[in-house]
């Protein structure tokens, strides 16, 4: 939503300054070629998330390991999930070594991430949030069918997906916080539906069945559009997990309008993902307690935005030396600390 416009700087001065050592997490690990693994299967059942066909809750948080692989660190929280950042989607390599993009920055391979990830025992998502490492092309806000570079995104969304088709425990999310916040530049549900189709497609036309996140509207916090169009979307579709993104829309609703929005959803028989929370986003400070409070209690899934070192940063669930950081931000740290430490509480 509107909060990377705030962060996307900070986010490419941080990633230079990534210690070198952050290789020695995973030099003990080749990069694997996209044999099949042991981690799953990960299916979707109605609204449950299921493995090897059990309900499971999972928590997890956002991270920026393509710019240093390696997510030992995350274990101390009981993180099961890494959705991975990936601001420069035409460069980041699909295998292989450490590249230097055009921006100057150094990126690891989406299969070095996969593995560094594996290896802890943790499921990855990749998520495209930029085309180019740019601000000019960040996909948040975007129609995607209307971007310059739409096509070449198709081609690549493709290749990703041939990667990592025989990975069950590697899922991908077509697109971050597609359309605009208000609705306007010509959204409509029946435009979601379409792009959303069309991603699909792409993915699933290569073989791959793992489990595919889709995203919802109005920067990923408009769930409307999952109650009106979410079973059209998964008609004849299988393993398909809707992703809503909880700032302003979600953080300064009373905790009962909150429920009732939860319950409709739950009521419907939707699958969904809290795929990012935190409590600052566009100036305003928020608190997403009772939010994880609601999640924990009904059994969702969800990562916090965002794993970074970073005293600064409100929503960084760390500070610079590697404490939860609870530094103007209502306890941000401790808060998903207490909430990712729990035992977890999955739907019947």
């Amino acid at each position: 939503m509107m909060r990377f416009y705030k962060t996307s700087f900070l986010f490419w001065q941080w990633v230079i300054l990534i210690p070198l050592i952050t290789v020695s997490l995973i030099a003990c690990h080749k990069s694997s070629s996209g044999n099949a693994v042991t981690a799953g299967p990960y299916t979707i059942n109605g609204k449950n998330i299921l493995k090897n066909n059990q309900p499971v809750q999972l928590i997890g948080a956002n991270a920026f390991h393509v710019f240093g692989a390696g997510s030992r660190d995350m274990n101390a929280w009981n993180l099961d999930i890494a959705r991975e950042f990936i601001g420069n989607v035409k460069e980041t390599p699909l295998s292989g070594g450490v590249i230097k993009d055009a921006n100057g920055s150094w990126l690891y391979s989406l299969q070095t991430v996969a593995d560094s990830n594996r290896i802890n025992n943790r499921i990855t998502i990749f998520c495209a949030f930029g085309w180019d490492g740019t601000s000019a092309t960040l996909f948040t806000g975007q129609n995607p069918t209307q971007t310059a570079w739409w096509n070449d995104f198709k081609l690549t969304l493709a290749k990703w997906a041939i990667q990592f088709k025989n990975q069950p425990d590697v899922w991908l999310e077509v697109w971050n916080e597609p359309y605009r916040y208000d609705g306007s530049g010509g959204y409509s549900d029946n435009l979601w539906l379409t792009d959303m189709s069309a991603m699909i497609a792409i993915v699933r036309n290569t073989g791959n069945q793992n489990i595919l996140l889709v995203p919802c509207a109005g920067q990923g916090q408009d769930e409307t559009v999952l109650l009106l169009q979410g079973n059209n979307l998964l008609q004849n579709q299988q393993n398909l997990l809707f992703d809503i993104h909880a700032y302003e829309k979600w953080l300064l609703a009373t905790v009962n309008t909150m429920g009732s929005r939860l319950q409709q959803l739950q009521t419907a028989k939707l699958p969904v993902f809290f795929g990012e929370t935190a409590p600052m986003n566009a100036g305003t400070l928020m608190n997403p307690a009772a939010l994880l409070d609601s999640i924990y209690k009904r059994g969702l899934s969800s990562c916090a935005w965002v794993w970074k070192n970073d005293s600064t940063d409100p929503d960084a669930l760390l500070t610079n030396t590697g404490l939860p950081n609870n530094i103007n931000n209502n306890n941000w740290g401790s808060l998903f600390y207490q909430f990712s430490t729990q035992t977890r509480n999955p739907m019947p």
